[in-house]
């Protein structure tokens, strides 16, 4: 009982930033603060449908890591949008950091994909909806 206090806990701080967010389209909407009552209702909401999807998908921590590394390259690719924007000198320091970091971060983006493939290969993919 104490662990599942403890995860519903951490689940309500990693939650915090899409409450804030739903929160914050009400507001602009609607231009005027969200009640009580509805920010309740929204974290209700929010709350059964993660667990809906939990129950109905339990298979999906293994696919996580390759979802993961397949979205990986959007973040990592400002040096290389850097590199754009700005146009430094050619072989200049911050060229050179900026084309090693992109390079870099695309090669772990790679390998991170490749690994969670050879992983779902080697376990498999045990698919079984509504059975946790």
């Amino acid at each position: 009982m104490d662990e599942l206090r403890k995860s519903f806990k951490r689940f309500q701080i990693y939650a915090i930033v899409i409450f804030d967010t739903l929160e914050r389209i009400y507001i602009s909407r609607q231009h005027k603060a969200c009640p009580r009552w509805l920010r309740s209702c929204i974290q209700i909401f929010f709350g059964g449908w993660t667990y809906f999807i939990s129950v109905a998908f339990p298979f999906m921590g293994s696919l996580a890591s390759f979802a993961g590394g397949i979205a990986l390259p959007l973040a990592l690719v400002y040096p290389f949008m850097w590199i754009a924007i700005k146009k430094p000198r050619s072989k200049s320091f911050m060229w050179c950091l900026n084309m090693f970091l992109g390079c870099g971060g695309t090669l772990m983006s790679v390998v991170q994909v490749a690994g969670a493939l050879w992983n779902l290969v080697i376990d498999g993919l045990d698919a079984n909806f509504f059975r946790p």
